[in-house]
């Protein structure tokens, strides 16, 4: 699906909101003689037509009317753990599940990642679902659970290839790191790490371990300063206190 690759390109989502024609619509006709009584709440407006495109059963009957939200946006909740937020910048757009409880956690679109500007999708390669915000993505798969992943680091994940890259889907969310000067997310075959100072890195494999032992940031070695690449036969990768390399068993 090229949206998936075309949000994360575009930061200002000038894209996205081209091909989001129905932006257009405002979720505030809800209300008037548009909406129409599913079970016993009024659904109308961009909300509606996004409750339809997605299949409106699966999310289930309403349990609330159209409500305001956080910057002048509306949403309405339904049954199966579903909720629909519009914005007009983003949008309507459906978040439902463990993506939408680790959303709430984030703190709704009041919060760090802002209004959803996708419904949630299943991610390319399979295997797991995503939606992204106006600020990060939040991907779930069975393995990993949901995880909210932003800023630098979700760059550098998007550059290496999003969850079909070598990392897989992200283990944790952002999180602090070190002594606060820095952030990281853990995957299931590695970490990527950022500072100010030296960027966000992924680390993995043999290096990551042998960092590990040392301490990751907090040991000798500190923060990778780059990724690893090619070096005598082997492997290395530079960190603010040196250099770790690796060669192939014989």
């Amino acid at each position: 699906m090229t949206l998936h690759r075309r949000t994360l390109r575009s930061r200002g989502l000038t894209a996205l909101a081209a091909l989001t024609v129905a932006a257009a619509l405002p979720a505030a006709v809800t209300g008037t003689a548009q909406a129409r009584m599913i079970g016993g709440f009024e659904v109308g407006g961009a909300i509606e037509a996004e409750y339809d495109q997605v299949g409106g059963p699966a999310l289930g009957e309403p349990t609330s009317p159209e409500a305001d939200a956080a910057a002048g946006g509306k949403y309405q909740t339904f049954a199966n753990n579903a909720a629909i937020y519009w914005h007009p910048d983003t949008n309507a757009n459906t978040v439902a599940g463990q993506i939408r409880d680790k959303f709430a956690q984030a703190g709704n679109e009041s919060g760090k990642l802002g209004y959803p500007v996708t419904r949630e999708e299943s991610t390319p390669s399979g295997g797991g679902r995503y939606n992204h915000f106006q600020h990060g993505s939040i991907y779930w798969s069975v393995g990993t659970g949901a995880h909210q992943i932003s800023g630098p680091i979700r760059d550098k994940w998007a550059a290496l290839g999003w969850e079909s890259s070598p990392l897989g889907f992200p283990l944790t969310d952002v999180s602090a790191a070190g002594k606060g000067d820095g952030q990281f997310t853990m995957f299931p075959t590695g970490a990527i790490y950022w500072t100010a100072k030296t960027g966000a890195h992924a680390v993995w494999g043999s290096i990551q371990a042998d960092w590990i032992r040392a301490g990751g940031e907090n040991g000798r070695y500190g923060y990778p300063t780059s990724d690893e690449y090619d070096y005598q036969g082997g492997k290395a990768q530079d960190f603010t206190g040196g250099k770790i390399t690796w060669k192939p068993s014989n």
